[in-house]
């Protein structure tokens, strides 16, 4: 048998072992490609990092929540970025709490254009929240988002309403954690903690002061059921399964909640019939596990 029958062969035994189905829609890079413009995107399973610029910290286990850069995110299939924007001379640098993240939030929007322009069939949701102090600034948080949409306004998709997926591809999509005068994007200022928060336009699990993995793990499996049973295909949900525990001097610990609740996840979608989920946003987002949440919505 010669090398490439050989190696048909092989390829066939791998489909019928693997299911053509992660075979056909395993490329991280446009993953959105084979799903119908029809498909309202809050109905999507969509991986998001939390805390998304965060790579840096003073201590360990204290401010770092990613090992991927912005770019690599993307490539992995994340499409759901949790951006936090330190307010500074009437520009956005990204922060966690106090923390400098050593990046501006033109340069955020530099990396994810030009993915977008690469991978047209993709879009991404852009949670934008204010962090830390603002100073010297001349105009609102809200008027300098509005000073970055205008340099390239036909990017950007800023209706309040939940779209389908034709209205977006190769577009941000703004989650507005911001107050702001006009409609600006989706809505998404009524957020809750308590992790069972339904919104008129959102369903929030963000509980992240926490005294163990076990409890997160918990309210984590009540999120999901809630989803599942959720009739509303034009809500939101965004499902943070991050959180930290407190140390000595209420030192926080990331890692104490990421490792396992990381590991069980993966676990969980390995083994789930596949449903609405919406975006399950994590810490320390890896390529593996990022595919294993989109390849939810292929049977």
């Amino acid at each position: 048998m010669g090398f490439f029958s050989q190696m048909r062969s092989f390829l066939s035994i791998l489909i019928s072992l693997l299911g053509s189905s992660y075979v056909d829609y395993a490329a991280d890079h446009n993953w959105m490609t084979k799903i119908p413009d029809k498909v309202l995107i809050s109905s999507l399973n969509i991986p998001g990092t939390h805390n998304a610029g965060a790579l840096f910290e003073p201590f360990p286990r204290t401010a770092k929540c990613q090992t991927l850069t912005l770019g690599e995110q993307l490539e992995s299939g994340v499409r759901f970025f949790d951006i936090r924007c330190c307010h500074q001379n009437d520009s956005f640098s990204i922060y966690h709490g106090p923390v400098s993240q050593k990046l501006n939030f033109e340069a955020v929007l530099n990396t994810m254009t030009s993915f977008l322009k690469k991978n047209p069939s993709e879009f991404v949701i852009l949670s934008i929240k204010e962090e830390h102090r603002s100073n010297s600034t001349t105009r609102s948080f809200s008027d300098t988002v509005h000073f970055y949409i205008k340099k390239e306004p036909l990017l950007w998709y800023t209706k309040q309403r939940i779209p389908r997926l034709a209205d977006v591809r190769g577009k941000l999509v703004l989650l507005r954690r911001f107050p702001s005068a006009k409609p600006l994007g989706i809505p998404a200022t009524d957020w809750g903690h308590n992790g069972l928060h339904v919104g008129k336009n959102i369903f929030v699990q963000d509980r992240f002061a926490l005294p163990d993995a076990q409890t997160k793990w918990k309210i984590i499996e009540q999120a999901f059921e809630q989803s599942r049973k959720d009739s509303k295909l034009n809500r939101l949900h965004l499902h943070y399964t991050s959180g930290y525990t407190q140390g000595l001097f209420g030192i926080p610990n990331i890692t104490a909640i990421s490792k396992p609740i990381n590991k069980r996840l993966m676990n969980y979608l390995k083994f789930q019939r596949k449903f609405r989920h919406g975006c399950i946003v994590v810490d320390f987002m890896t390529p593996e596990l990022s595919r294993a949440i989109y390849l939810q919505n292929f049977n």
